[in-house]
């Protein structure tokens, strides 16, 4: 990526398209905390997360971001409500009001009823809801989202982009990395990343 000057609102639901290669999986990495880029910053409010050492970008990426990966991420040796706690216990919140907090956020995403199911139990739009569940448990400040639909089919791919929708109708930043037009027509701002560079 190159050159590149973003500001996204709090609230905002924003698509960023681009073909295989372009950057934006690394683009999507360094807005997270997970690569560093060779220069510049990347500010939330006050905080720019590339000064920050790395046990304070952990905690910040544990407390602040929520991900949302193409391929689940999904711990096959867990149930969806022990996925979906996982932050939880990260953070140190006792086993009971995380169990109350996943099992909660597992219902909003359509899916209390497959609480105790394993991965390798649920449909592909099943994992994908579980791992949007995981994201948003802990309430962070944005979401960022990396090929969410890519390898669904049309139905589970229109679900979890209804999902997208209710987040952000409900208050919260979500940022999409995708090649599908459906999923990049539900943003309200849309920008394009080519040779690694952005446009829009």
């Amino acid at each position: 990526v190159n050159n590149l000057d973003i500001r996204i609102d709090d609230g905002e639901l924003v698509a960023i398209t681009g073909k295989s290669g372009s950057g934006k999986t690394t683009l999507l990495n360094i807005l997270g905390g997970l690569d560093k880029a060779t220069g510049g910053s990347v500010c939330y409010d006050d905080t720019d997360i590339t000064k920050l050492a790395d046990t304070a970008l952990a905690d910040f990426r544990l407390n602040k971001i929520g991900f949302v990966f193409q391929q689940f991420r999904l711990l096959t040796g867990m149930t969806a409500l022990e996925n979906v706690a996982l932050p939880l216990a990260l953070q140190g919140v006792p086993r009971h009001e995380r169990s109350e907090r996943a099992l909660a956020v597992l219902e909003r995403v359509g899916l209390s009823d497959r609480a105790n199911h394993r991965p390798h139990q649920l449909s592909g739009g099943q994992q994908q809801r579980v791992a949007i569940a995981r994201a948003v448990v802990t309430e962070p400040c944005v979401i960022l989202a990396d090929e969410p639909t890519a390898g669904l089919d049309p139905a589970a791919a229109d679900s979890v982009l209804e999902l997208f929708d209710r987040l952000h109708r409900s208050g919260h930043t979500l940022v999409l990395i995708t090649h599908d037009e459906r999923a990049a027509q539900c943003a309200a701002r849309r920008m394009h990343l080519e040779n690694g560079c952005l446009f829009g």
